[in-house]
Formats: structure tokens, sequence, C-alpha cells
């Protein structure tokens, strides 16, 4: 997918390094084909992975130029992953980080990267793993964690089920080196976490998970800010719940 917005985060290559840990965790052949869209503003590459361990892992790139955002003038370049283990009691797994651009304003990037969960409650050692990955990345960039978990807590994401074992955050284009770091060494952890999920679930468990997701999408569909703006711009529902809605949504 060749981009038309020049921000230097997030990239095509974070797209590739996304699908190649997908392939590691179910095979290359797990994957959908390919999917391409545009229109005169938006464009998409859609990939989702299926597979044993990972029910569905979807990913994808989406740009738009030309767009509004509240009838602002906006220009969006969103990256964002999400993937559901077929057991429940292995949690799933968020990076979503998108760079925009109104007229007259700064370029900013949100990034959320988490871990969901998929039945009663996640393990504190699968949390554990996931803030401590996160806190080495953030200090060896001279940064802190503390300010990026703080602003997650407490905010329902993901209709509740969010692990808030991760960071929230707006940060600046200047910031891209961190954000390279954090999706490099967040995808390592949640590989750790997979490796480590050999607990046998049980009936109530998967109870949970489909309670668990169907709470997930019905958050996406009323309250997730990127469908929010895909509506705005025309931008399928379909195309969204191919790489971000759970499995059987």
């Amino acid at each position: 997918m060749k981009l038309k917005n020049d921000f230097s985060f997030p990239r095509t290559d974070n797209l590739e390094m996304i699908k190649e840990f997908y392939a590691g965790i179910n095979g290359g052949q797990s994957f959908d084909p390919v999917q391409q869209h545009q229109s005169d503003i938006w464009s998409a590459e859609v990939h989702c992975s299926r597979g044993e361990v990972l029910e569905k892992a979807g990913f994808a790139m989406i740009e738009m130029t030309g767009g509004t955002v509240e009838d602002v003038p906006t220009d969006i370049t969103l990256l964002q992953t999400v993937a559901w283990p077929a057991n429940p009691c292995i949690p799933g797994f968020i990076i979503m980080s998108s760079a925009s651009k109104g007229d007259d304003q700064n370029i900013i990037v949100t990034f959320y990267a988490d871990l969901i969960i998929q039945n009663s409650a996640a393990r504190q050692e699968d949390k554990s793993v996931f803030t401590d990955t996160l806190r080495a990345v953030c200090d060896s960039h001279g940064q802190g964690i503390e300010e990026y978990q703080a602003f997650l807590s407490g905010r329902g994401m993901l209709g509740g089920c969010a692990g808030e074992c991760g960071i929230l955050y707006f940060f600046e284009e200047s910031d891209a080196a961190l954000l390279e770091s954090i999706i490099q060494e967040a995808l390592k952890a949640y590989q750790q976490i997979i490796s480590a999920g050999s607990i046998i679930p049980s009936e109530k468990d998967f109870a949970a998970l489909r309670d668990n997701r169907k709470k997930i999408a019905e958050w996406m569909v009323s309250q997730d800010y990127g469908v929010k703006v895909a509506r705005q711009n025309n931008i399928p529902m379909e195309l969204m719940e191919t790489y971000g809605f759970p499995p059987k949504a």
C-alpha cells in the first residue's frame, strides 16, 4: 500500500511486521486474501489470519486524505490490529495507532496498546509481562510509562474488557522511534503470553468469552472513535468488521 500522507508514523513497514508475527503463530497459509479498498478520499489494506491458536487476527492500514472529522478537513493514517485467541484463558491483544492532522493543526499521534480480557479476568502474570515490557521500552527512551497508563485507567475501553495493562496517550510525531519500539516489543511480549497459555478452559470460560466479545462488539459500534470517523467519511462498516471486530460478532 502506497501512502499519500507523509506522516513519519505509522508506516507500511509496521503492517508487514505484524503480518510476519501472525504468520509465526498461525502459519503462513492462515491468511484470507488481502482486501484493497478505496474511494476518492480514503484507501485501505486489510488482512486477516485465522488458525487454531488465534481464532482471528485482523490488521489493517487505512489512510484518509481530504476527509473530515466533525466537519473539520482532516488527514489520517491508521494502523490497527486485534487478535482473538481460541482459548478464552489467553487474553486478546490490540494495537491502534493513528496520525492525524486537521487544518492549521499539528500532527497528533494517538497510540493504544493493551491486552483484552476474554474470560472473567486476565491473569496477573500476563498483565505483568505486558506492562513490564512496555515499561522497559519507555525507560530506554527516557520516558515514563506511568502517565500513559494513568490516561488509560478507568476509561472503560472495549466495553470494560480492556486489560488496562498497556498504554493510551496522545503523542507527537517526534515520538515515532518510541512507538516503533513499543510495537516490536509488545508483539514479543504477546508471543510470550501465548506460549505460556497452557490453562485448560472450562465451559464458564467459554461462556464469559461469548459475553465479553458481545460487549466489545457493541462498544465498537457505539463508542469507538475510529468507527465514528469512518461513518462520517463513508468507510464501510464491513471493512472494520473484517480486521477489528471479534469473531462471529
